[in-house]
């Protein structure tokens, strides 16, 4: 969950994401951008840009897709 001021809801709302700042997961070596996206299952979620296309993916929606495999 994250909170989002008045101005990021309108911009997540007209452009689909929004930058919610730079954060850092053990073992990285330098902090990467995050943004708030609108998952059609889980609401909005935050994730970072994913491989050369850079897509955001709910890993709430990943999770739940390999439980059942």
């Amino acid at each position: 969950m994250v909170e989002l001021s008045v101005f990021q809801r309108l911009r997540l709302r007209l452009f689909g994401s929004v930058p919610v700042g730079y954060r850092r997961k053990s073992g990285w070596k330098a902090p990467i951008m995050h943004y708030a996206f609108k998952c059609p299952v889980h609401g909005v979620v935050v994730d970072y840009p994913h491989g050369f296309h850079e897509r955001l993916t709910c890993l709430r929606c990943l999770e739940e897709k390999w439980k059942y495999v």
